[in-house]
């Protein structure tokens, strides 16, 4: 079975990414508030940037297909530092969707194969969608 080590830096990364989430969630259901939603973005990009690296994440949001996505994603975390918390919330939804849609079928490939989520998608009929009968490189 294959270990996954992490160093300090990507869990760190990792840890601020999933807490920008539970932010970010808790900005949701406080209906909006705009504390949360802005401490849930700036720990999700903190999370990123310490998980790849500055130059990286710099890279990911100018790459030549995603320009309209971080377009998206700045100008509702812009959005909801100005207090339109569910606007900038919804176009910052759009931006992240559209950043991370190429990343849906590889997610679905992995959840495919757990117990009771696999089931599931498999029942569901999103297998189809999924990644997991491709090989993906190491």
């Amino acid at each position: 079975m294959m270990s996954m080590n992490f160093d300090d830096n990507k869990k760190i990364g990792i840890g601020l990414t999933v807490l920008g989430i539970l932010f970010t969630f808790l900005g949701i259901m406080f209906f909006f508030d705009r504390g949360f939603l802005a401490l849930g973005n700036l720990a999700f990009l903190c999370g990123i940037t310490i998980s790849i690296g500055i130059k990286n994440t710099v890279a990911f949001f100018i790459s030549k297909g995603k320009q309209k996505a971080s377009a998206f994603y700045f100008l509702g975390f812009f959005l909801v530092i100005m207090g339109w918390g569910f606007v900038g919330t919804c176009s910052e939804f759009y931006g992240v969707f559209l950043l991370f849609k190429n990343f849906v079928p590889n997610l679905l490939g992995w959840a495919v194969h757990m117990p009771v989520i696999g089931d599931l998608i498999r029942k569901i009929g999103l297998s189809e969608y999924s990644n997991s009968k491709k090989r993906m490189p190491v």
